[in-house]
């Protein structure tokens, strides 16, 4: 895994993340979780600065034990240091470890003894190889899997009233985005928004139940502007990228469509995927 993400912009979306995600799914990994042999044994993938045990250990049973699994030094640093204090659902301490790894290697990835995988925006980031490798290796071992905020890519401008704004520009760009989420990003040619079928159907092969819930973050004019301003700037960073011969178009939109998110007119809709996989008794 090789894709970079700065840590103003991991802060900014852990609120939205949070807010999105599905809590009946993590419900159900902690009544599985529960009949374990103990302490469990969870291995966070693509763990950034900690986000995921930030929302998930107060909702699972402990003792847990978490090794956060990422290939930035300095990511997993600040992770260390934003969850030496959390508690599980029993009140107890929460122990961790940090791997610094690259997660093409899955089998290292995931240790022998995991109890559960999980992972929060990273499916749309890899390969339909290494996802079918992510199933084969916790059916392997038996582990579960929660994997949340998978992009299946759908996104759109909303109005102050909450209705879908999209114009012909805008589809334009959609394409365009869909073609750079499709570049090589670590982990072989990335899915995007196929990554959600990919995904379900890799485990379904493997013979896991699966539950899927959608998450979509709903940044609504006004209050979830910084996230909705910086996700657009960055779409304008890829839309260089993938077509500079577009410049000025792309330019044009991206000032038209940023100033009227600016002024509290539009907000955006991104569709993501939540998913628990159980695996067969």
């Amino acid at each position: 895994m090789t894709e970079r993400f700065e840590c103003d912009w991991l802060a900014l979306r852990e609120a939205a993340d949070a807010s999105a995600r599905d809590r009946a799914l993590a419900d159900r990994a902690s009544r599985w979780l529960a009949n374990r042999p103990k302490p469990l044994r969870i291995s966070d993938l693509g763990a950034g600065t900690g986000a995921n045990p930030r929302y998930l250990a107060e909702h699972l049973p402990g003792p847990q034990h978490w090794r956060l699994i990422d290939h930035d030094a300095e990511l997993l640093d600040r992770a260390a240091g934003r969850i030496a204090r959390l508690r599980d659902a029993g009140g107890n301490t929460v122990h961790f470890e940090k791997c610094r790894l690259n997660l093409a290697d899955i089998d290292a990835a995931i240790s022998g003894d995991t109890d559960l995988a999980t992972a929060s925006a990273l499916l749309d980031l890899a390969s339909a190889e290494w996802i079918d490798a992510l199933a084969k290796r916790c059916a392997d071992i038996g582990c579960a899997a929660l994997l949340t905020m998978t992009v299946d890519g759908a996104w759109h401008f909303t109005g102050t009233d909450g209705n879908r704004i999209q114009n012909i520009d805008d589809a334009a760009m959609m394409s365009l985005l869909q073609a750079h989420q499709a570049r090589d990003k670590g982990l072989g040619r990335a899915l995007g928004g196929a990554a959600p079928k990919t995904l379900s159907a890799a485990f379904l092969r493997q013979g896991y139940n699966i539950v899927e819930a959608p998450s979509p973050w709903r940044l609504v004019p006004g209050p979830r502007k910084p996230l909705a301003l910086e996700l657009l700037d960055g779409w304008h960073r890829a839309l260089v990228e993938e077509a500079p011969r577009d410049h000025r178009r792309i330019e044009t939109w991206w000032r038209e469509r940023r100033a009227s998110v600016e002024a509290g007119e539009l907000g955006i809709e991104v569709g993501h995927i939540d998913l628990f996989a159980e695996p067969p008794p």
